[in-house]
């Protein structure tokens, strides 16, 4: 099902030809844990279609190519909002815009199907230069720093910084 489309991206469902090529990706599929088997991908296909009320993963593609995948999920428990991670694909495919039209469509989508949304917010980690910008470029603010909160591979966890757009 298509979702939204832009001037460079389309954002659908994800498809089960799609499984395959994201679980190379671990955090493609699902922001909470690596899900790079495939069985279990597509078992949770066949039960949601990666497409809930509380949460969800869109692809992103262009002209029909699949670039990377959108997620959204409860920001917290008291937070009338949700979180978003996005994953492109490709070092190729970095540069071209895909990304950020892919979030705008994506944060409009999820402002427009969800009344009781009022923020949305992005969790970077502070050497991600690039996605930062990408944020910004897309209406983010930056509103501060969580200390010691982000793992990317062994030894201690880096400082990310939260990232929201409001709605207006």
């Amino acid at each position: 099902m298509i979702l939204a489309e832009g001037n460079l991206v389309r954002l659908r469902t994800i498809r089960v030809p799609d499984l395959k090529a994201a679980v190379a990706h671990p955090f493609s599929l699902s922001a909470t844990e690596p899900m790079t088997d495939l069985a279990w991908a597509r078992a949770v296909h066949d039960q949601t279609g990666f497409w809930t009320p509380k949460t969800g993963v869109a692809a992103f593609e262009v002209e029909d190519r699949l670039v990377g995948t959108m997620q959204y999920y409860p920001a917290g428990p008291r937070v009338h909002g949700f979180e978003i991670g996005y994953s492109l694909h490709n070092e190729d495919d970095r540069g071209k815009g895909y990304g950020s039209e892919a979030l705008r469509l994506f944060s409009d989508l999820l402002f427009a199907q969800h009344a009781e949304c009022h923020r949305l917010q992005l969790i970077i980690a502070v050497e991600n230069f690039a996605d930062a910008r990408t944020v910004e470029h897309c209406g983010y603010a930056a509103e501060g720093t969580l200390r010691k909160a982000h793992y990317a591979g062994p030894g201690e966890p880096g400082d990310c910084l939260v990232y929201s757009r409001v709605r207006d």
